[in-house]
């Protein structure tokens, strides 16, 4: 597995702590503006002409629009062909989990298959047990 830069794992730590453990002001107010750094170090990088997967995956999963969070999710997994070490099957579990909130039931399948199995093989019983409970909604789904 690929070392992230330290700067980077603590800047991105810092502004998830301040997101999960505000500081006690309006909870809309602190997301908002934690967002927006979250936004700031992702500009950033991408100007330096340093993105990184884990980062675009952590806005990912604290982006509230689920479109936004499909696309970045995406981007994500392009990012990770650069780095062949790069785990890959959390982006496609929670890439899965946004389409099916959106009702890509199919895409979502796809996404499942191929990030389960990589869950499997690297024994992340987290995301398996993820990865089989959305198997089973998009089952529903598709039984309907």
């Amino acid at each position: 597995m690929r070392e992230i830069p330290k700067d980077l794992w603590a800047e991105v730590l810092e502004v998830t702590r301040d997101i999960v453990w505000g500081p006690g002001q309006d909870e809309a107010e602190a997301t908002s503006a934690d967002m927006e750094r979250f936004r700031a170090i992702y500009a950033r990088q991408n100007a330096l002409g340093q993105p990184d997967p884990f980062l675009t995956e952590v806005l990912a999963d604290f982006t509230d629009d689920a479109a936004e969070a499909i696309a970045l999710y995406r981007i994500a997994l392009a990012q990770s062909n650069a780095y062949p070490d790069e785990p890959t099957h959390t982006k496609r579990i929670c890439l899965a989990s946004r389409l099916v909130e959106i009702g890509d039931f199919s895409g979502a399948s796809s996404e499942l298959t191929v990030g389960r199995a990589e869950a499997a093989r690297l024994n992340d019983s987290e995301y398996l047990a993820l990865a089989d409970d959305l198997l089973s909604q998009v089952s529903q789904q598709a039984a309907k």
